[in-house]
């Protein structure tokens, strides 16, 4: 095996086990470990450079102007599903093949979503806030029942399927719109088709579970906002640009919804977001996949597919697989 040179940018990489970095290590590459870097820093533009592969998070943007910057680069190692932070296109026009670890933390994002629908139907933080400051308010705080209410499933991929059947056993309603619709499933668990307005007017709960695309860009503004129940609460765990924050600050405000779960932003972190001072909203720092078992999980799987690349096979999780065609 070749000693390729590998950049590693992302954080949550071999974070709470070294195993996967030390795979690597083991392997014979040629290790710039620089979690936690970024182009601000001189040492990360010369790994960048030498680097023949990058292994990056969702802090780094890699785009045209990143990829000219690796004049070596043979191959993109994304750390998780999400492909909104690399240019696929730019990196297809260089023949440099993107590969990814999807399916490696929907556990971890599904018991996400069902936390934070939890601690805003029955107002977990109020709770907590109301007795650290020495107030009993048990006949003040009234929260809502999720069981047998109706979840609204915005995307029914691996993530929305892992959703609904957690929403199974609080024996909920569940309604979904995707248009790549996987009618077995579906039809196995009892999951209704709609359209999104009908999902939107519908739903107690709507819960986000798609790609960040320029489609879905702020899907959820306020013409949506303003289809939902006044007592509906939205969640998303998927990508801060689907949904239009100041829209959505203006809903929690004026009680056009009830409340909202966020753990992704349009900007990270959401320093200026006026979510931040609402009450009615429960707010997370985009961790809903990190879980001991999901970084893991995104940390082998990962590495695995370096290993194949330097084998000269084609990763498993390859986005842009017609690189590998002869030029």
């Amino acid at each position: 095996m070749s000693a390729l040179h590998v950049l590693i940018e992302a954080r949550p990489f071999s974070a709470f086990d070294p195993a996967p970095l030390e795979t690597l290590r083991r392997a014979g590459f040629e290790i710039s470990d620089l979690r936690g870097s970024g182009l601000a820093e001189g040492r990360f533009l010369e790994a960048l450079g030498r680097a023949d592969l990058l292994l990056c998070g969702n802090d780094l943007r890699v785009d045209d102007a990143v990829l000219a910057r690796a004049g070596r680069l043979r191959a993109v190692a994304k750390l998780g599903a999400g492909l909104d932070t690399v240019d696929i296109a730019a990196a297809t026009r260089r023949r440099i093949p993107v590969f990814h670890t999807p399916g490696a933390n929907n556990q971890a994002v599904a018991d996400h979503t069902f936390a934070l629908i939890l601690a805003l139907a029955r107002r977990i933080l109020e709770c907590d806030r109301g007795l650290r400051a020495k107030r009993w308010e048990h006949t003040r705080i009234l929260g809502v029942e999720i069981w047998n209410k109706t979840l609204g499933l915005i995307g029914l991929g691996a993530i929305g399927r892992c959703v609904a059947l957690r929403a199974k056993g609080f024996q909920m309603r569940i309604l979904a719109y995707d248009p790549y619709w996987p009618e077995a499933f579906a039809a196995e668990h009892g999951i209704e088709r709609v359209a999104l307005e009908e999902l939107l007017e519908r739903a107690d709960i709507v819960s986000l579970h798609v790609p960040l695309t320029p489609e879905s860009r702020h899907l959820i503004d306020a013409r949506a906002l303003a289809r939902m129940k006044k007592s509906a609460l939205l969640i998303n765990c998927s990508r801060g640009g689907i949904v239009h924050e100041a829209d959505l600050a203006e809903a929690l405000r004026t009680g056009a919804i009830a409340g909202a779960g966020l753990d992704v932003f349009e900007e990270e972190p959401p320093l200026a977001s006026p979510l931040l001072t609402l009450d009615n909203v429960v707010l997370t720092p985009h961790t809903a996949a990190f879980t001991y078992e999901g970084l893991n999980n995104m940390s082998t799987g990962i590495v695995e597919q370096i290993l194949a690349f330097a084998r000269g096979e084609r990763p498993q999780h390859t986005v842009n697989p017609e690189v590998f065609a002869p030029a």
